[in-house]
């Protein structure tokens, strides 16, 4: 899956993205609990100051029941916990619903000292285990502290609200990733797109398809890049056309020299009976020649004729398994000089394919000759017919050396030859490259591998 660039970029947008909300909803869960626990303790202030004003007189007189009448005759927001104590810190006021937050013996409160010395206070502490949030604020009248005023509640009662703040900071976090991957995805998308497309059209350009071009769809590097590709495709099709051209008229002008040269050759042959027999040999080597010279100018012609697209197939229903037999027959004399088994295996008719037949028994007489070529002495080659319903396949397999297996996903380029060393053989390197151009014209497959028992194997694949 992360193979593909797409999933690449997705990934490494979402993994980015990931940390920046990572870091930004701690954040921000840290400051708006922070921002929530300020507005807590300035309201907790706010209602000690509230307090401190109704309850001043009573204090002053440490009247604890008048201070306690005042203060109960307020409404305060939140019901907090409120102790009111005069200057000697005596308590005249304990009220809380807590009981955990009750004053047992001495009253020891954070905040309360620095309060009946003037100060207001306020922050978190725990009371008797009790995590709380407080305010502290001092009674007076002038410039005389009469007691102090200390509010408090419970963080357990905050805890909704925190909760609250963390569940939205998080519920938002989720959201913006999941929007983020969507727009990760269509950003990747729109970058991959094009490279995906641009490799499509290079692996066809590959294969020989030189008028394949990239659509261009942006103005970015990408856009520079698929005009390369074009610019590339279109001068490998104007070289690989020039190409075609100079072999086919090369090999049409070296037409009529052959033909000369062959004249010339029957001509010495007339009259080589009264030469000596070094002439007769020499004679003889240069019609073998010529005669290599003819098949190669003639095989030049046919594979430019067929990549040029002037090659006309006669499409009719043909009797691939009769051809085959055919094949076999017109090879079965040089195969029993050359001391080798040629055997057929299949029915011998009734496997019907749509082709050329003219140009299906050469493709078959292509690669008899090739396997025959690399058999030894007491080898055999098999040519095999099989019907697999939708497609017909004919195998042709021979005892030989096999293809090195660097060289079998070159073994179809024309003048490709596999190392004469091994080989020993001789010959033009564009039997096998022709009859690939053909089955590929007729709709059909072909493909070289190595037998499992040794020697190699082309098997053509045509559709029924």
């Amino acid at each position: 899956m992360f193979r593909s660039i797409r999933w690449r970029l997705m990934a490494t947008y979402l993994v980015v993205i990931l940390l920046a909300l990572s870091f930004l909803g701690v954040h921000l869960t840290r400051d708006s609990e922070a921002r929530y626990l300020a507005q807590v303790e300035t309201s907790l202030l706010a209602q000690a100051r509230l307090i401190a004003v109704h309850v001043r007189d009573a204090v002053a007189v440490r009247d604890r029941t008048r201070t306690q009448a005042e203060f109960l005759g307020t409404q305060y927001p939140g019901n907090p916990s409120v102790i009111i104590v005069d200057r000697a810190q005596v308590v005249l006021v304990d009220y809380s619903t807590n009981p955990a937050l009750r004053v047992e013996g001495r009253v020891e409160r954070e905040g309360l000292a620095r309060a009946l010395q003037g100060q207001e206070t306020s922050g978190s502490s725990t009371v008797n285990g009790v995590p709380v949030v407080y305010g502290t604020v001092p009674i007076r009248r002038g410039d005389e502290v009469l007691g102090a005023v200390y509010v408090a509640l419970p963080l357990v009662a905050l805890v909704d609200q925190i909760t609250h703040i963390r569940t939205f900071v998080g519920w938002t976090m989720l959201m913006t990733l999941l929007w983020a991957a969507i727009v990760s995805l269509l950003l990747a998308n729109r970058i991959a797109g094009p490279i995906r497309e641009m490799r499509a059209a290079t692996a066809r350009m590959a294969a020989g398809q030189l008028d394949e071009r990239v659509p261009v769809r942006t103005a970015d590097e990408l856009g520079d890049l698929a005009r390369s590709l074009n610019y590339m495709a279109a001068e490998l099709e104007r070289l690989d056309t020039m190409r075609r051209e100079f072999v086919a008229d090369a090999s049409h002008e070296l037409r009529t020299p052959v033909a000369n040269l062959t004249v010339a050759v029957e001509a010495l042959r007339g009259s080589a009976p009264a030469a000596e027999p070094e002439t007769i040999s020499m004679v003889e080597a240069i019609e073998r020649e010529v005669e290599r010279l003819r098949v190669l100018v003639e095989n030049l012609l046919d594979l430019s004729a067929i990549e040029s697209g002037r090659v006309h197939l006669r499409m009719v229903p043909t009797d691939i398994a009769h051809l085959a037999h055919e094949a076999i027959d017109s090879f079965r004399a040089r195969a029993g000089q050359a001391g080798i088994l040629l055997t057929q295996d299949g029915p011998a008719r009734g496997l019907s394919v749509r082709a050329d037949p003219d140009r299906m028994a050469q493709v078959l007489g292509n690669l008899v000759d090739n396997a025959l070529k690399f058999t030894p002495r007491g080898g055999q080659v098999t040519v095999a017919v099989a019907d697999h319903h939708d497609r017909v396949t004919v195998t042709v397999a021979d005892t030989g050396p096999g293809i090195p297996p660097q060289d079998l996903p070159h073994i179809f380029d024309r003048f490709f030859k596999v190392d004469r060393s091994r080989s020993g053989r001789r010959g033009a390197g564009l039997g096998l490259a022709i009859a690939k151009r053909l089955v590929t014209a007729q709709g059909g497959e072909i493909r070289a591998e190595n037998g499992a028992q040794g020697g190699a194997k082309f098997t053509v694949s045509l559709p029924t």
